[in-house]
């Protein structure tokens, strides 16, 4: 005869579990008092401490900028361009003319010659079927100037900058940075006026230029340059927000090892980011123009006469 062992319980077992407290969203008395206790601490907190400075309002050209790139489709590239051995072609340039080129100057020289040999790259919508094909490059730079008292950064033209050298370009840049403001130079005194017009009175000004090529191209230029790879190192570009059909971003320099005639080399390199308007440009022609672009910087055609010297 065996004897049955009795089963073991298990702790809780065979009793109904306690149905758990569920939170609603409605409010309680105490719950509302608490919110209420927190909130007029909230507005007896003491503000934090700071400077409380004047928004400039020369700044209403980035802010207006920034609005008109956010209208468009832009896409981007970002790529690296082979620049081994620019600097010293630059400082043998130099010794053989007595002409001072920046890298900057000699980017923007490369990137116009590559925008002339495809314009289309600079083209602007007219209405829903037209484009406006530009023949000449005008490159609009961005340069840091004070405007009481606080850095901004204001526009600068290049007019024709694929018939000048970049020697040229480069003066016309430094002189950019002396100007006056709101005179004959970079914002000038129409621009600067502009921009200090209450948003109200230039938000209708801005819906007719963006619907007219010539008064953009005369406001703006056809393409654009900014340059911030000096104020970094290691491997950094910018991905702007444009209103331009097409914009080259400088980014930083760095070394790299790279296989060249079957050794391992050290060559500078350079970070660039362009950005296009996808409505007009497609992907296939921008790494055309990209490669177009990077071959002119390798083989050094940015130091070659303008059109004009050639011709004499």
């Amino acid at each position: 005869m065996y004897l049955r062992q009795p089963e073991e319980r298990q702790c809780g077992a065979g009793q109904r579990p306690k149905p758990e407290r569920v939170l609603t969203g409605e409010p309680t008395p105490n719950r509302l008092r608490l919110a209420l206790s927190q909130l007029i601490a909230q507005f007896k907190m003491p503000t934090a401490e700071g400077e409380k400075r004047p928004f400039p309002r020369l700044r209403n050209f980035i802010l207006d900028a920034l609005a008109e790139g956010r209208r468009k489709k832009i896409a981007h590239v970002l790529f690296e361009a082979d620049i081994g051995g620019v600097k010293n072609r630059l400082a043998e340039h130099r010794l053989r003319t007595g002409e001072s080129v920046t890298l900057t100057s000699y980017i923007a020289k490369g990137f116009a010659c590559a925008i002339a040999d495809d314009k289309r790259m600079q083209s602007y919508r007219l209405g829903r079927s037209h484009l406006i094909v530009f023949d000449d490059v005008d490159l609009m730079f961005l340069v840091e100037r004070e405007w009481e008292g606080e850095t901004l950064p204001v526009l600068c033209i290049v007019r024709a900058a694929d018939r000048k050298t970049a020697h040229e370009i480069n003066q016309e840049l430094q002189a950019a940075r002396q100007t006056p403001l709101g005179t004959h130079g970079p914002m000038s005194a129409l621009e600067m006026l502009f921009f200090l017009l209450p948003t109200v009175l230039r938000k209708p000004l801005w819906f007719i230029v963006r619907r007219n090529p010539y008064w953009f191209k005369d406001l703006a230029g056809t393409a654009a340059v900014t340059s911030m790879g000096m104020y970094t190192s290691g491997a950094a570009v910018g991905v702007p927000i444009t209103p331009m059909t097409l914009t080259l971003t400088i980014g930083s320099i760095e070394k790299k090892l790279i296989l060249q005639d079957g050794q391992v080399v050290e060559r500078d390199v350079i970070h660039l980011n362009l950005s296009v308007d996808h409505d007009i440009i497609d992907g296939a022609p921008l790494m055309r123009f990209v490669d177009r672009f990077k071959k002119i910087l390798l083989k050094g055609a940015s130091l070659a006469p303008s059109a004009e010297e050639r011709q004499d």
